[in-house]
């Protein structure tokens, strides 16, 4: 994936019930790590918008918290690059994460980070394209 040093990032976030706010940090913070761009704000399901682990996480980041729907996850559903027929089946989308990036980044974003996931928590980042 393309480097863009410059540029704010949408990371987007998925993860199970067992995530813990220090991992959905810590796997947050090796997203923009592998990203090489600094962080706008973390992007998530409005399935999420109730989770206290996600606030917390999203406090201790200092990252303004934004709730997608689904129909806007679904309108970026065909530019996520991973498939998970678990999620799919739940939200009509590969991945969660990935859909929440793009869907935060806005349109012309593409993703810089596909979506890798660790101790529940799935990751992704997009930025808005140059091109």
């Amino acid at each position: 994936m393309e480097r863009d040093q410059a540029m704010s990032a949408a990371v987007g976030v998925g993860f199970s019930s067992t995530a813990t706010a220090e991992g959905i940090a810590s796997a947050v913070r090796l997203a923009l790590a592998r990203a090489h761009a600094p962080a706008a704000s973390l992007h998530a399901s409005a399935r999420k918008r109730d989770s206290q682990t996600l606030a917390e996480a999203a406090r201790a980041l200092v990252l303004p918290l934004v709730f997608h729907d689904e129909a806007d996850l679904r309108r970026r559903g065909g530019d996520v690059a991973s498939h998970s027929p678990r999620i799919a089946a739940l939200a009509g989308v590969g991945s969660l994460a990935e859909a929440a990036a793009l869907a935060g980044a806005g349109e012309g974003s593409r993703l810089i980070v596909t979506k890798f996931s660790r101790d529940g928590v799935s990751c992704a980042v997009a930025i808005v394209s140059e091109s």
